[in-house]
């Protein structure tokens, strides 16, 4: 699987946790992202058509963080409209699809990224000749992964409002969930596990990013930027 590519532009609409179910947008048409690269209306049109869940063999599948090894669920509906494309996910009944589906319902996981490859694209360049992005005319879909951090969507956050974003609510929001799924009774002890590790390591960044100056009896702390946020959250969840 040559020159994979991962990109996140999506919208979770919604999680039915009676019928197993998760739906939204795993891309949204028209909007430049980190990469510089803008998805075109068609651009899905024959991976759906080859692979999709009204092909012969559904092959697109719904994966938990890129990994192959971790399919959560399969696309029972996957369509593009005027915004993007569409997805409706039936989650498997294994224990680990079931802890990853209350992750949606309880708003732990609400992002989502595409895996897939690039096979036409027309770049737009200015009166210079310089590239100004790169339009993805047809791309392969292989798969989309619900994703905690979905990289292309934070960093368009930073991009779009600078400084003024305030990363440290978006992290403080996360781990309120995370604790409150701690006390709900409904993950497995290998899930609660892996919450509790998060948890102290965002806190530990947190911490790490208190910058303090020198020579102060009682020194002021120095909010971290949104920058220096995402940087260290994007290293430490990046798959």
């Amino acid at each position: 699987m040559s020159n994979f590519l991962v990109k996140s532009s999506f919208e979770l609409k919604n999680a039915d946790e009676k019928l197993g179910m998760v739906s939204g947008y795993c891309s949204i048409f028209g909007n430049i992202d980190s990469d510089e690269d803008m998805i075109m209306p068609g651009a899905f049109a024959k991976s759906i058509a080859e692979r999709g869940p009204s092909s012969a063999r559904c092959r697109i599948k719904h994966l938990w963080q890129h990994d192959s090894w971790q399919p959560i669920g399969v696309p029972i509906a996957l369509k593009e409209d005027s915004k993007g494309l569409y997805f409706e996910t039936k989650f498997g009944k294994d224990q680990f699809s079931q802890d990853k589906l209350q992750q949606h319902i309880d708003g732990i996981i609400t992002e989502l990224s595409i895996g897939y490859n690039t096979i036409k694209q027309e770049n737009v360049t200015d009166a210079d000749g310089n590239v100004q992005c790169r339009k993805l005319i047809e791309i392969k879909l292989w798969e989309y992964s619900s994703v905690t951090w979905g990289s292309n969507s934070l960093t368009e956050i930073v991009s779009a409002k600078g400084e003024d974003v305030d990363m440290l609510a978006e992290i403080n929001k996360r781990l309120d969930s995370l604790n409150r799924a701690l006390k709900n009774g409904k993950y497995s002890d290998e899930s609660q596990e892996s919450f509790e590790a998060e948890i102290e390591k965002i806190k530990c960044i947190i911490k790490s990013l208190n910058i303090k100056e020198p020579g102060n009896t009682t020194p002021p702390i120095v909010e971290p930027t949104a920058v220096e946020i995402l940087t260290n959250i994007h290293n430490l969840f990046k798959v």
